[in-house]
């Protein structure tokens, strides 16, 4: 139990330096793209260089987070990423900084993130237990959100008072110390396929298991689904807030981390919420109105040109995201078999993140062309109007009650009326 306990908490500190590490990062990037251009499209290209291997290596590998040691390869992944950010630092640092730099900086780091948080999240039920997985996956989530909250505003104030090489440095760090916990971790069981040889069509069959189990279970890929129309909505936004700070608010890199802040400080508080709600039931209701809650904050956002407006509103939106986050990572944690974890969350991140590109690069088009309030109040809608749509889904229906049944005859590779019949 002790070294169970040691291991949660390694991942969670793990988790917790690369996410504040990656706030300082992607401000600091995005800025750099900004000054040396000031194309909102190439802003929009430096993600879709991000998403576009992101989704190919999330494909193609997502057997190996249930193959290999998950420590160690999440350690070798977590190298590679800070010598992704070192590249674009060192060039700047030398004076010799060009566009490209940040473009194979974004391209390696996506690809290995395309792992990374999978192979994390395939750690968490066999280090927390089935019955506290809700609990552990909002402690997870509340940490990424503390995160959130210091890093925008300590990234934006570094940015406008010395530049962004600094806090490319402070990603640098963060990404070192998080190797560092990696490899102090208690050694932990392997997963059951690392010991076996490799054979390409074994390997092509893991892949589809990882596909399998939304074909098992129709309501979770729904919910994916959604979650892909809200990402591209999201990284739309993002992507677009430093001209929105800057051409909208006509403020600086402190005011562009203070959404940051204001965004994680709601998501905290969101999480807060959950937390004192306990054991949620009706997941339903909660995830559909998470999503519509976000859309219409996000398209009045759009409409009133106003900083401290798009302060209250980044905080709504905070607010509203643990609900629909905590309960879909529970949902997986509860329903996946231990020894699919890591290929089922790199199935799932794939179809959560396949819009991110196209929603990057749209977000860049409409906002050079239409305006980036425009962008705001139709990147709003377009969850609104899906969630609308959803409710009137009755297989979602699924999702509510008692999963524990369900659970237990979930097996991937076993049709859907065995299970449904086990269930009853």
């Amino acid at each position: 139990m002790f070294k169970q306990k040691n291991s949660y908490y390694g991942l969670l500190a793990t988790i917790s330096l690369s996410t504040f590490g990656d706030t300082f990062g992607l401000l600091a990037m995005e800025w750099l793209v900004y000054e040396l251009t000031g194309s909102k499209l190439a802003m929009g290209a430096l993600v879709l260089a991000s998403g576009i291997p992101e989704l190919l290596i999330r494909l193609l590998g997502s057997p190996l987070s249930d193959r290999l040691n998950r420590v160690r390869l999440m350690a070798c992944l977590g190298l590679l990423r800070l010598l992704a950010i070192l590249l674009p630092l060192g060039m700047g640092l030398l004076g010799q900084l060009q566009l490209w730099h940040l473009f194979a900086a974004a391209m390696l780091s996506g690809a290995c993130s395309a792992l990374f948080l999978p192979t994390a999240t395939a750690v968490v039920p066999g280090v927390a237990g089935d019955r506290k997985l809700m609990r552990a996956f909002a402690i997870i989530e509340g940490c990424k959100g503390a995160a959130v909250l210091l890093g925008p505003a300590l990234a934006g104030v570094l940015t406008a008072s010395s530049g962004a090489l600094p806090a490319l440095g402070i990603n640098a760090l963060c990404y070192s110390a998080a190797i560092a916990t990696l490899f102090s971790l208690p050694k932990l069981a392997r997963p059951r396929e690392a010991a076996g040889r490799f054979s390409l069509q074994e390997y092509l069959g893991e892949i589809a298991e990882g596909f399998s189990f939304y074909r098992q279970f129709p309501a979770m890929l729904t919910i994916m689904v959604l979650v892909s129309v809200s990402n591209l909505s999201s990284v739309a936004i993002w992507t677009m807030m430093v001209p929105y700070v800057r051409e909208v608010l006509h403020r600086d890199a402190a005011a562009l981390g203070s959404l940051g802040t204001a965004s994680a400080l709601g998501y905290l508080s969101g999480i807060s919420i959950v937390s004192l709600i306990g054991e949620i039931r009706r997941r339903r209701p909660f995830m559909l109105g998470s999503l519509i809650g976000i859309g219409l904050v996000t398209a009045l956002w759009g409409l009133i040109p106003s900083y401290p407006f798009a302060l209250a509103a980044a905080f709504m939106a905070g607010v509203f995201g643990p609900f629909f986050g905590s309960l879909s990572s529970a949902l997986h944690g509860q329903l996946v078999p231990a020894s699919h974890q890591g290929r089922v969350n790199s199935i799932r991140f794939l179809i959560s993140g396949g819009l991110q590109p196209l929603g990057a690069l749209a977000g860049g088009a409409v906002a050079e062309f239409y305006g980036v309030p425009t962008l705001f109040v139709a990147a709003g809608l377009l969850p609104v109007i899906c969630a609308g749509l959803a409710a009137l889904l009755p297989g979602l229906k699924a999702l509510d009650g008692d999963l524990t049944q369900l659970a237990a005859g979930a097996r991937l590779g076993v049709p859907a009326a065995s299970r449904v019949q086990h269930a009853k």
